[in-house]
């Protein structure tokens, strides 16, 4: 028994598809995959216990021969055999008995176990292949086909073409695990494991999902043709770039979402410490891990990027707020002793405070002087009484009762419509967030920007 796992790593570039073509070509291919022959092919000699194969076109051939000595190979099963030739179909072998019966799945499995057991026994003369082996003598599994090498190392394929639970997969995959058995999963080609989705990608059910969980493919086997598929997603490189995360992708086995089927013949694999092996097969486990490094990678510098940005903007925001709190305190001290608004100290403070960018903050209504605009005083309380360095929420009404508490009249009929319009100016500037969801009446809450640039 061999183990390729540790092949060479590929440089991120798409490997050769398996039997794949663009996406009408796919799904023709998984239609054609599904389309097996439920007929008998594989028989087991009663004297010799060996499994026996029927080719085609040789059921009058072989059909005495099989009558005298061939049985069903369904475990539980000894009805005798004999040979059908057909014209449209492929010839199989019949129960001489009616149909012996088994339903479909059981035949599909038989012929799985049968095509596995073939394929190990003829490809590994010096290893133990049996089927419907017990894997300890407490009879704790009995694996479809169990390959043991000669130095010890065990190998159990499963062929399941009926239907089963996640959680019954674990146990048995955990009971695997305990004995130190690589276990293979093969589910079959037929529909009650192999579907569509609504895309016309592979459906895959919650145990397939949970294969794909605990490390290992997804994969189907179809016994009449001797081929293996296995189930794959296109996967976006990640590396920083927008253009590359939109149009470069890479193959990989470990995603259930829109996923594809690549074909292989059976004599493709081999078994391995891992369970099942190619050389295909290791370059999409090492091509996989590649990807998931580089995408991980690029996560991280990403997430470090971002972790550096944010404390720069942090350090930058300390910074405005150790200088502008001072400067807020005093033009809000300087409020109170305001006697003529254009020629005060709070408002030199204020013109000071912005350097002349004042950002549509805040109206001017005439020239107070060299070097100072005559600010709306109104605006001016508005402003640094309730947004500059401030973060409780307030409206309009908290808005005048600010205004008059510093003796300003506004003189106007209509103050609380012309606060509003100020009021949602500041929104639109980023100055200011509405916080009741568009409601009746308004609130409002400082932004960052608002409330220290």
């Amino acid at each position: 028994m061999t183990d390729s796992e540790s092949a060479s790593r590929v440089d991120l570039v798409p490997l050769e598809p398996l039997g794949r073509g663009g996406f009408t070509d796919h799904k023709a291919q998984v239609l054609s995959f599904q389309d097996g022959e439920q007929r008998f092919v594989w028989g087991l000699h009663k004297d010799t216990d060996q499994l026996w194969y029927l080719e085609e076109d040789t059921a009058r051939e072989w059909r005495a021969h099989v009558k005298q000595f061939v049985i069903c190979p369904v475990p539980g099963c000894e009805a005798q055999l004999t040979t059908a030739h057909r014209t449209t179909k492929r010839d199989g072998l019949v129960h001489l008995n009616k149909d012996g019966g088994h339903t479909g799945e059981s035949i599909f499995h038989s012929q799985g176990c049968a095509v596995i057991e073939n394929w190990l026994s003829t490809n590994y003369p010096n290893s133990k292949v049996k089927r419907e082996e017990y894997t300890n003598a407490e009879g704790e599994r009995r694996a479809d086909v169990l390959i043991t090498s000669p130095a010890g190392d065990r190998v159990a394929f499963e062929v399941q073409y009926s239907p089963l639970t996640s959680d019954a997969w674990r146990t048995r995959h955990e009971s695997y695990r305990r004995q130190r058995i690589a276990d293979v999963w093969l589910f079959g080609h037929t529909s009650k494991q192999l579907r569509f989705d609504r895309g016309g990608f592979l459906s895959l059910n919650p145990t397939h999902r949970a294969v794909i969980a605990a490390g290992s493919p997804v994969m189907f086997i179809n016994p009449e043709q001797r081929a293996i598929g296995i189930a794959t997603s296109n996967e976006w490189i990640d590396d920083g770039s927008a253009t590359l995360r939109s149009s470069a992708t890479i193959e990989v086995w470990d995603q259930f979402l829109r996923a594809s089927l690549s074909i292989a013949p059976l004599e493709d694999f081999r078994p391995s410490r891992r369970g099942i092996a190619s050389d295909w097969l290791s370059q999409l486990y090492g091509q996989t891990k590649d990807l998931r490094d580089r995408n991980e990678a690029s996560r991280r510098h990403t997430v470090e990027t971002q972790q550096r940005e944010v404390a720069a903007a942090q350090a930058e925001l300390k910074a405005w707020i150790f200088k502008r709190r001072p400067q807020q305190e005093q033009i809000r001290h300087q409020f109170a002793t305001v006697q003529r608004w254009n020629r005060s100290d709070a408002l030199a403070s204020i013109n000071a405070y912005f350097g002349g960018n004042l950002r549509d903050r805040i109206d001017s209504n005439g020239d107070a002087g060299p070097g100072t605009n005559a600010l709306v005083r109104w605006q001016s309380v508005v402003y640094f009484d309730l947004v500059a360095g401030r973060s409780r929420e307030f409206g309009v009404r908290e808005a005048f009762a600010a205004i008059k508490a510093r003796g300003v009249n506004m003189g106007q009929p209509d103050a609380f419509k012309l606060i509003a319009i100020h009021l949602h100016g500041l929104v639109d500037l980023g100055f200011l967030d509405r916080t009741d969801g568009y409601g009746q009446y308004p609130r409002f809450v400082s932004t960052e920007e608002g409330a220290w640039r």
